[in-house]
C-alpha cells in the first residue's frame, strides 16, 4: 500500500513538472500576445471613451465620441463608401475572380503565365501601385487621357481623381485590379481540389457548362467562397494606402473612407479619443463578421 503511494506521488511530482514546461513553452508566445494584441485593444477602448490630444491627462467623456462620429455626415460619408467597397468587392471583384479561376481550371493555353500575370499585382506593395496609377489618371499628360486622344475621344478626357464623380470610380477599379488575383488563386486551388471524376459524371449526364458550376462547382466549393468572401469584406474596411496615396480622401471628400478620416482625426486635429472610438467600431465590426462566418459555416467542411 505504501509502494503504491509513493508511485502515485512521484506520477503526481511528474505531471506537475510536465505542466509547468509546458506554460514555460507557452510563456514566451503568450506573453507577447498580451502585450502586443491584447494590451493595445484594452488600452484603445479606453481612450475611446476620454477626450485627449496624446498629452496630459485624459479626460473622462463617456460615450460622446461614438455619439459625435455618428453625427458627423464627413463619418457617415466615409463608413458609405467603405460599404461601397464591399459590395464591389462581393459583387464586381468575388464574380470576377471565380470566372477567371473557371477559365485557368479549363485547360486554355497559357494558364500558367496568365495565372502569374494576374497574380502579380497582389505581390506588388500597394504605395507603388498608387504612384503608377495616379500618373496614369494624371490630367497633366496621363496614359489614360493620352490613350484617348490617340483614340479620338478627347471630349472624354477627364481629371479623373480631381473630379468629385470619378474620383471614387477610379480608386475603386485600382484596389480591384489589385486585389482580385488572390481571390482568383484561392478559387483555383479550390477548382484543383474538386475530383475529375465528379465533373466527368455530371458531363455525362448532360449538365452544360452554367449547370455544372451552379449544381456541381460552387456546392462543392462553399468552404473556399465563405473564406474568399470574409477576406473581401475586411479588406474593404481595411482599405487605407491606395486611398492615401492616390487622393488623400479628396476631392471634397468624395473618396473618404474610414481609415482615412481616422488617420486625419488623430494626427492632423490630434483627437486620439474619436480616432480610438473609430478603430473600436472596426474591431466590433470585424468581431460580428467572424461570428456570421461561424455561424452561416457551421457543419460546412472545410
Amino acid at each position: 500500500m505504501d509502494n503504491s503511494k509513493g508511485k502515485f506521488a512521484i506520477k503526481k511530482k511528474r505531471s506537475r513538472f510536465g505542466n509547468l514546461v509546458g506554460y514555460g513553452f507557452i510563456f514566451p508566445a503568450l506573453a507577447l500576445f498580451l502585450i502586443l494584441e491584447l494590451f493595445p485593444i484594452v488600452y484603445n477602448l479606453y481612450i475611446s471613451f476620454h477626450k485627449w490630444k496624446g498629452f496630459g491627462a485624459p479626460e473622462f467623456v463617456g460615450w460622446e465620441n461614438y455619439a459625435r462620429l455618428f453625427s458627423d455626415d464627413k463619418f457617415i460619408d466615409a463608413l458609405g463608401h467603405n460599404i461601397i467597397f464591399m459590395l464591389v468587392a462581393l459583387g464586381i471583384m468575388g464574380v470576377l475572380s471565380f470566372t477567371i479561376a473557371l477559365f485557368l481550371d479549363s485547360g486554355m493555353p497559357g494558364a500558367n503565365i496568365f495565372r502569374g500575370l494576374f497574380f502579380l499585382p497582389v505581390i506588388t506593395p500597394m504605395i507603388v501601385i498608387g504612384l503608377v496609377w495616379s500618373r496614369v489618371y494624371s490630367s497633366q499628360g496621363g496614359l489614360l487621357n493620352q490613350f484617348l486622344g490617340l483614340l479620338g475621344f478627347s471630349a472624354l478626357q477627364n481629371d479623373w481623381l480631381g473630379d468629385t464623380g470619378t474620383a471614387l470610380a477610379a480608386v475603386l477599379i485600382v484596389w480591384v485590379w489589385r486585389h482580385f488575383g488572390y481571390g482568383m488563386i484561392m478559387f483555383y486551388a479550390g477548382l484543383l481540389g474538386i475530383p475529375g471524376e465528379i465533373k466527368d459524371a455530371a458531363a455525362i449526364d448532360g449538365a452544360k457548362s452554367t449547370q455544372l458550376v451552379w449544381y456541381v462547382i460552387i456546392p462543392l466549393m462553399r468552404s473556399v467562397i465563405f473564406i474568399v468572401a470574409i477576406l473581401f469584406v475586411i479588406w474593404a474596411f481595411k482599405v487605407f494606402t491606395i486611398i492615401f496615396v492616390m487622393t488623400g480622401g479628396g476631392p471634397y471628400n468624395a473618396t473618404e473612407v474610414v481609415n482615412t478620416f481616422m488617420y486625419e482625426e488623430v494626427f492632423q486635429y490630434y483627437k486620439l479619443g474619436t480616432g480610438s472610438a473609430i478603430a473600436s467600431l472596426i474591431l466590433v465590426l470585424l468581431v460580428i463578421i467572424a461570428f456570421l462566418r461561424n455561424r452561416f459555416t457551421a457543419g460546412v467542411e472545410f
